[in-house]
């Protein structure tokens, strides 16, 4: 069954200001959508503050003590503390962890956090504490990194507001001692990094409120460093300073972060010092002694701690743990070594081979620490996909672990919809397979996957295919769409991701076609009106940059920027079809936001769609190949013809009935599935460009084919030893980009292979938004073969359930409940005139008017239709 949880706030677009709950029950966050954001600023007064810039530290440690009487505790009806830091902040109250952050953001729109923290607080003295990890690196495409602190706690007393504490030179800061800078990256995709780090060093109790921070230096507030003349020596610094030159708050919601427990120990080994220390894979070997699993069991109960021996001649004890299940989280542990004796905490989101590998496609999900000789504890900085996590421990001594776990990181996703047939429960295997790779592949932001964790604009495309028809979320797509857009450069291109996370603006110009197409669905599924208004004029300024790059078939042409299309072997030259059809997606979407908002300029769009649709149809068939050419070289069609080519001729509705027919035939061909090229010289999709593949075979009726074909290709990655979730590439342990199989690493989570909920809601529910939040909703028989299908399709304005029962040769029937302010408008023209004559809606025949017409309009209510 797919998991629901409870949550106190509703994930549809509503116009509030949310307090939601956080793992700290005490504590509430603040966040904003869209209508609620204010227009004016907050009123800061604090400071961006830091370590004396002759301190080379990436880790602040800071504090701030402040006393409140009994009867001042009593007055306080609220205190709400802003917080935000580059890059990121682990903040603590009087002792307690009270949350990580803040969300991924550019300096020029700085996202702070607000925390409501009066519970916290305690008559005597209070102290915040916060731990700050400045990664190294540009996050703007315009501006270089700087590393700052900003706090600010507003304490309210019935109507009257108090003087703020702010952060500013009244803070203690230290640099953190057991830090090191030389730390890894986790991964060359993003700046967050390994922890590497000395608990010898460690300045134990700093975030507690009885630590003496007398002998800390006063915080350095930071000004203006950039642009000429310089800031006046008498100048006071301010909440706004280079980078920081906007300051936003939150604008989705918080993570829940919960601890979890691992679940089995299912190796405990010596193992040769010189073969950890390869970090090669490490074959898994059953060697658990009695007396340990005795040990490990006492250690779940937590019942006493779990103990291990020391080991010497050139080896390492290696621990492996299965928490059951993948988490995205921080590693935690509690541990009590000789002084000196180094553990590793290596992750792993999936075994495969029987072989643990913490190491996944450039990411290396390793931490190292040494220990204090002291009873230690330790929580990793940045969080890890781990299902497995291993102790590499080097001590000739025993080592006693008193605390492992991992704090598992998560978007506050409520399930809300379902698919599912009792013929065929495959259906809602697939949907408990798109939530747990869209959980998995997801924290501050849509992310490819969980090693790259880029906010790609063609990620958020897919992932909203999945989250919609589950979720019904559309916070995660409103915060890429804003934060590429920020981006954009004068000509009007938009960069592939947003924040940056490496110097260089990639460009890749499927996404920028994606980034319009995702533009329509955000506000089909949201209806948010004021969001869409805002980035018009930056989708405009796109729209007229990508027709500079047309020919005079109105087909881009030898664009000068790349293009992706998960790095397929297909024919780039000249103007290729697949990169054309994301363009004929883009304009035909582009001219029906405008028709949505009430400009006039969606027909010059719809010209320039057909004028491309045409020109495809015409030069790109080869009709001796009986298949679309990938691209169109100067006048002359291509010599290869791949999946992805006749896969989006069929998505976007080119091809006519009789190419259709040709295609189809070929890619339903049953030859050998070697996931590269088929028999007859096609190069196949990947799994995240499956998408176009299985919904162009629908479009033309080949329903039943196509998902014989999806469940043949894709099945194996719902394999008991899995973890059920939507691969990045056909296989864990191999890669076929290049065209040929060879080993590689892969991710078992990518978000662009989230599609099957939009593909079975238009497919098998026959279900189609067609206007803003989802206000009205076309649904149409569909030929699938399943005798009954039913569905939960989360909207704005609560839940639309959709159920058929098609029985052959006998009365069908669909039963529909239609939320509040929700047109349900039924496509008649999809049944045949016997079942149009035949048809009773709530036991009323239907109408000569409507037997003869092409559409049934339904209001709001509950429905049994008969035919």
């Amino acid at each position: 069954m797919i998991k629901r949880y409870a949550l106190s706030i509703s994930l549809l677009l509503g116009f509030l200001v949310n307090n939601q709950a956080q793992g700290n029950a005490q504590v509430k966050g603040t966040w904003f959508t869209p209508a609620a954001l204010p227009e004016q600023s907050f009123d800061w007064q604090a400071q961006w503050i830091w370590l004396d810039e002759k301190i080379e530290s990436d880790v602040l440690l800071a504090r701030r003590s402040f006393e409140l009487t009994k009867a001042e505790l009593t007055a306080v009806t609220q205190a709400s503390l802003r917080i935000t830091a580059s890059t990121h902040y682990q903040l603590y109250l009087n002792g307690q962890y009270i949350a990580q952050g803040p969300a991924r953001c550019a300096p020029h729109h700085q996202s702070f956090d607000i925390w409501e923290v009066e519970r916290l607080l305690q008559a005597g003295q209070n102290t915040i504490a916060v731990r700050v990890h400045h990664q190294k690196g540009k996050y703007a495409y315009h501006l270089s990194d700087r590393a700052g602190l900003l706090v600010q706690l507003d304490l309210s007393s019935g109507a009257k507001i108090n003087k703020p504490l702010v952060s500013d030179p009244s803070w203690k800061v230290a640099p953190d001692s057991s830090w090191d800078d030389k730390a890894p990256k986790i991964s060359r995709f993003q700046l967050v990094v390994g922890d590497q780090v000395d608990l010898r060093k460690e300045i134990k109790g700093w975030n507690k409120t009885a630590f003496d921070d007398t002998n800390w230096s006063s915080a350095t507030p930071l000004m203006r460093k950039v642009g000429w003349p310089s800031v006046q020596k008498n100048a006071r610094s301010r909440a706004l300073t280079p980078p920081w030159t906007n300051l936003v708050p939150r604008d989705l919601p918080y993570l829940i972060e919960v601890e979890k427990q691992p679940q089995a120990l299912i190796m405990s080994s010596s193992v040769l010092a010189n073969v950890v220390d390869a970090e090669r894979p490490i074959d898994i070997k059953s060697s658990i002694t009695p007396d340990l699993r005795s040990n490990w069991k006492s250690f779940q109960a937590k019942q006493q701690s779990l103990t291990l021996p020391g080991t010497t001649g050139g080896q390492k004890q290696f621990l492996l743990f299965d928490f059951g299940e993948l988490h995205i989280g921080t590693p935690i542990l509690q541990i009590e070594g000789e002084t000196g004796a180094s553990v590793e905490v290596r992750c792993a989101p999936f075994i495969v081979n029987q072989q643990f590998n913490h190491k996944v496609v450039f990411s290396d999900f390793n931490d190292r620490l040494i220990l204090s000789g002291d009873h230690d504890e330790w929580e990793a900085t940045y969080w890890k996909p781990a299902r497995y996590l291993a102790l590499v421990i080097d001590s000739p001594t025993p080592v006693k672990i008193h605390r492992l776990a991992i704090r598992a990181l998560s978007y506050p996703f409520e399930v809300r919809g379902n698919m599912e047939s009792t013929a065929a429960p495959w259906v809602q295997s697939y949907m408990e397979a798109t939530a747990k790779t869209i959980e998995a592949c997801t924290t501050d932001g849509y992310t490819d996957n969980y090693r790259e964790r880029r906010q790609y604009a063609q990620t958020g495309y897919y992932g909203a295919m999945g989250n919609y028809w589950l979720f019904g979320d559309s916070y995660l797509q409103r915060r890429y769409l804003v934060q590429v857009a920020q981006e954009q450069e004068a000509n009007g291109m938009m960069p592939a991701y947003a924040p940056l996370a490496a110097d260089d603006y990639m460009i890749i110009m499927d996404s920028n076609c994606l980034w319009i197409r995702s533009l329509r669905e955000y506000f089909l599924h949201s209806g948010d009106e004021i969001t869409v208004r805002q980035l018009l004029p930056a989708a405009r300024k796109l729209m007229a940059l990508l027709h500079s790059y047309t020919n005079n078939l109105g087909l881009i042409d030898n664009p000068p920027y790349p293009y992706w299309l998960d790095h397929a072997i297909i024919d780039r030259r000249g103007a290729n079809l697949n990169l054309n059809g994301h363009y004929l997606g883009a304009l035909e979407d582009f001219a029906e936001v405008l028709d949505w908002l009430g400009e006039k300029a969606g027909d010059q769009f719809r010209e320039r769609a057909m004028l491309a649709r045409q020109s495809i149809r015409e030069y790109f068939w080869d009709e001796e190949k009986q298949l679309f050419a990938d691209a169109l070289i100067d006048g002359e069609r291509s010599p290869q013809s791949g999946e992805h080519a006749n896969a989006m001729a069929l998505a976007l509705q080119i091809a006519t009935p009789e190419q259709a027919l040709a295609v189809a035939e070929q890619l339903l061909e049953e030859d050998e599935l070697n996931y590269v090229k088929r028999a007859n010289g096609m190069i196949m999709v990947t799994p995240a460009m499956s998408y176009f593949l299985h919904k162009g075979l629908c479009n033309y009726g080949y329903i039943d084919e196509s998902l014989a074909l999806f469940r043949r290709r894709f099945d194996k990655m719902l394999a008991p030893n899995t973890n059920q979730t939507l691969f990045e590439e056909w296989w864990l342990d191999k890669t076929g980009r290049s065209g040929q199989v060879r080993p590689h690493s892969r991710s078992d989570a990518q978000t662009e292979s989230c599609f099957p909920p939009a593909l079975f809601g238009e497919f098998l529910l026959g279900v189609q938004p067609i206007r803003p939040g989802m206000k009205k909703v076309l649904i149409r028989p569909t030929s699938t073969s399943l005798v009954d299908t039913q569905g939960q399709i989360p909207c704005p304005q609560g839940i639309l359930s959709v159920k058929w029962l098609r029985n052959t040769g006998q009365t069908q029937e669909l039963t529909l409940d239609i939320p509040k302010n929700m047109e349900v408008v039924l496509d008649l023209e999809g049944f045949s005139p016997k079942e149009k004559k035949r048809m009773r809606v709530n036991d009323q025949q239907l109408s000569l008017k409507h037997q003869q017409g092409t559409h049934l309009p339904l209001s709001d209510g509950k429905y049994r239709i008969l035919f």
